[in-house]
């Protein structure tokens, strides 16, 4: 009974925490600005992230810990648990390795070889469930040696935060996995996340609503191997000639200069990281001609302005990263990298634009880019990269190769995906083709551009057809000219679907039966110009009354709306987690669902809503803001 009650204490201890941290303070007062268009504010975190964290998650904040929701903390094996030590043997060393605390000091780092213990006679338990990693050709277990895992992690310095697909990234140019699997990929990142070698940083803020994890490196669980050196403060001399993989700040390369580095030619691996106030601007034009080797290339956060053509050269290049720098092209010579895996071009809002060949890249899996520049469509030849796995945009053009039906061969894409310009889809032919049912997104954002004429039966069939796979956790559409929403957007088969967000879709004049969705949480609505009611079909579709609507959301959003009147069909027990409502620059609405049937409504937002009537009916809500000031009326009524 004690074990009981423990466990239900815990439970509500931390569903008390989590409830804490994705609110606002309640003692802090919105912003009382002029009203911004389409300003929704996105600081909540949802309860189910993409990624999941094993139970033991070190020493991070406690509020990072307990916002991941119990019933998602599974067990996961940790490396002390499951690796066995193998005896030294000689090819073991004691070996220099470079150290922070001075350009010329050195310690001794003694390296031990480990195995993941596959010892198929242990039975599973539902405590500790062994780290058994299977081909998906055969079901043979396989020996997995994670110290190559944990010494490529020894290349970021301290205080780096990195995604997981960026570290699996790296992994996969070195050619780490034997067996190319995405299961294997994510036990061996959560293997070495249980055992606190990765440490969880902080929520990625560029995901918005659906958010990942950055992680960063526990420096003192690191296991160095002769083959990675790290250099601080320009101190590249007692660097071995043959070192294969290479990480130094961009102080260093500007008192040492580039061509410092053409004497490593087992060079596979160069990662330059940022250092305060110096940053490398020009590659030499012959680097490449001498460093033929390199498998991967970071000059991330750089300020690197051009790459020489002589990129060209390195055949074996799997992974290129130039996020975060001024760079304004790239060199034609690219589209000869036929081994490239990942290119990372995220915040690069100064280049021109993406390759013109980069449909040569037939092995590129990832692809991360924010702008495509001047050109305003993609290059030709991306449905030829049928590899890809991660596309963040897709820019829909007029011309062959640059359509939607590019999209239609892309079928292990995943992850987010972004597809703009939605106007210059010529027919729901094209979008039926697409099937993007068949590809496993887990964020879809559909949009169209404002300044457009608008054939509204024309996007309405467009959207219909683009109905996405069941697995989706995001929607966002902006700008759609439809009537009516498509069916499928409150399909409750979405039992994925955390995330809706619809802006700007001013034909709208009805609301579909949103609230039959199983698992939505946040639900924005801004600048539906010609809804005028929202009724009972909100809610639910008429024929199935035995459910509560909405029965996990836990925000609401309804702005911009300069025709709505009232807002009606709330029924007793629909929205039972609702905790923030917003209802903004809605001029003539006058009438509200009964408000103190909303038992969890913690914070109530109306702004430039002059006919709302209020007061006892929100005298439970302990946080309510008026115009942008709190208001206390309401408690004294």
């Amino acid at each position: 009974m004690c074990l009981c009650f423990c466990s239900c204490f815990s439970f509500w201890n931390h569903h008390l925490l989590y409830q804490n941290l994705r609110t606002h303070p309640m003692d802090s007062n919105p912003s009382s600005n002029q009203p911004k268009p389409r300003a929704v504010p996105k600081e909540v975190i949802p309860p189910d992230t993409h990624e999941t964290l094993p139970p033991r998650v070190g020493n991070i904040s406690r509020d990072l810990a307990d916002h991941i929701p119990i019933h998602s903390r599974k067990s996961l094996p940790t490396i002390r648990d499951t690796i066995g030590l193998s005896p030294r043997s000689p090819s073991d060393a004691t070996m220099p390795f470079p150290s922070t605390t001075g350009p010329r000091s050195r310690k001794a780092v003694k390296l031990t070889q480990l195995k993941v213990n596959l010892d198929k006679d242990v039975s599973p338990s539902a405590s500790s469930p062994p780290f058994a990693i299977h081909s998906e050709r055969s079901t043979a277990e396989q020996h997995v040696d994670l110290l190559p895992f944990i010494s490529h992690c020894s290349l970021f310095p301290l205080g780096y935060e990195f995604s997981k697909q960026e570290l699996i990234s790296l992994w996969a140019a070195q050619d780490l996995f034997t067996a190319s699997s995405r299961q294997v990929e994510n036990q061996v990142f959560a293997s070495l996340l249980s055992d606190e070698v990765v440490l969880p940083s902080r929520l990625d803020p560029s995901m918005g609503v659906f958010r990942t994890f950055l992680y960063k490196i526990n420096q003192s669980k690191l296991k160095f191997s002769a083959e990675y050196a790290r250099v601080f403060d320009g101190d590249i001399d007692g660097v071995s000639d043959d070192v294969k993989h290479l990480s130094l700040d961009a102080k260093s390369i500007k008192h040492v200069g580039f061509e410092s580095l053409e004497r490593f030619r087992n060079l596979e691996t160069l990662f330059v990281t940022p250092t305060p106030d110096f940053y490398a601007h020009q590659v030499p034009h012959d680097l490449f001609l001498r460093l033929k080797h390199l498998r991967a290339l970071n000059f991330s956060r750089s300020h690197i302005l051009e790459l020489p053509s002589s990129l060209g050269n390195l055949k074996l290049l799997r992974y290129l990263d130039l996020s975060f720098t001024p760079i304004k092209r790239l060199p034609d010579s690219i589209s000869s990298l036929s081994n490239l895996q990942t290119l990372r071009l995220k915040n690069c809002f100064k280049l021109d634009g993406l390759p013109e060949e980069i449909g040569k890249l037939t092995s590129l899996m990832h692809l991360v880019f924010d702008i495509i520049g001047g050109s305003g469509s993609m290059p030709h030849g991306i449905g030829n990269l049928t590899s890809l796995q991660t596309l963040s945009k897709f820019v829909v053009g007029k011309d062959d190769g640059c359509r939607i039906l590019e999209l239609k061969d892309l079928v292990d894409l995943t992850g987010s995906l972004c597809i703009l310009r939605m106007e210059n889809i010529s027919s729901f032919e094209e979008a039926q083709e697409v099937d993007l049912s068949n590809k496993k997104l887990l964020s879809l954002e559909l949009i169209w551009t404002t300044s457009r004429e608008c054939d509204a039966v024309k996007e309405e069939q467009i959207l219909q057809y683009l109905q996405p796979s069941l697995d989706l956790e995001k929607l966002e559409i902006t700008s759609y000219g439809g009537f009516k929403l498509p069916n499928w957007i409150s399909d409750p088969s979405y039992a994925h679907l955390v995330d809706m967000e619809l802006y700007n879709c001013m034909n709208c004049e009805c609301l579909l039966p949103i609230g039959k969705l199983p698992s939505l949480r946040f639900l924005w609505i801004d600048g539906m110009d010609k809804l005028e009611r929202i009724d009972e079909h909100f809610c639910r579709d008429g024929e199935d009354q035995l459910y509560h609507a909405f029965p996990k959301l836990e925000t609401l959003s309804i702005q911009s709306m300069p025709q709505l009147k009232e807002w009606t069909g709330v029924e007793n027990g629909d929205f039972p987690w609702l905790n923030k409502l917003e209802i903004k620059f809605c001029p003539e609405l006058h009438s509200l669902p009964v408000l103190s049937s909303l038992n969890s409504l913690k914070r109530l937002e109306l702004s430039y809503c002059p006919n709302i009537k209020y007061l006892r009916e929100i005298a439970h809500v302990p946080n309510v803001f008026i115009d942008g000031k709190k208001s206390l009326v309401h408690l004294k009524s």
